[in-house]
This record gives C-alpha cells, structure tokens and sequence, in this order.
C-alpha cells in the first residue's frame, strides 16, 4: 500500500487536441500527468494506465476517474 494518499485531481480537455488531461496530486507532492487520447466520432478512449490508478490509489478513485471520463468524452462527441 502506499505511504501518501491523493489530495487533488483534475480532469479536463485540452484546448484544440483530442485529449483529456488528467493530473493526479499526491500527499507528499509528487504529481502524475496523464493525456488520454480520445474520438470524437466514436465517443471512445483510451486509458490503460487505469489499472495502475486502482492499484496505486484504490478502487474508488479509479471508478471516480472512470465516470468523469465517460461524461467528458460524451459531452465532447455531440
């Protein structure tokens, strides 16, 4: 299990790219960056360092990490 425990992240669409950044910041400063490619026609992504989330971070952020993405790249496909 990790020593440190998440205190903040975003999720957020880069202006004029076909990404969503999502930044990860921990308890003892350190910072994960994340650009996760996606469609617009087909309304999917991209993402398999998700695991990795879930492993590092639980489940629970995983998941919540998950819908967001799911409703930015929804939104972004109209």
């Amino acid at each position: 299990m990790t020593e440190y425990e998440v205190v903040n992240w975003t999720c957020e669409p880069i202006e004029g790219d076909d990404q969503i950044e999502l930044v990860i910041e921990a308890s003892d400063g350190n910072r994960w960056e994340y650009g996760i490619p996606y469609s617009k026609g087909s309304g999917r992504y991209t993402f398999e360092e998700i695991d990795v989330i879930a492993n590092d971070f639980g489940d629970e952020l995983a998941e919540e990490i998950t819908e967001r993405l799911d409703e930015l790249v929804e939104k972004l496909s109209d």
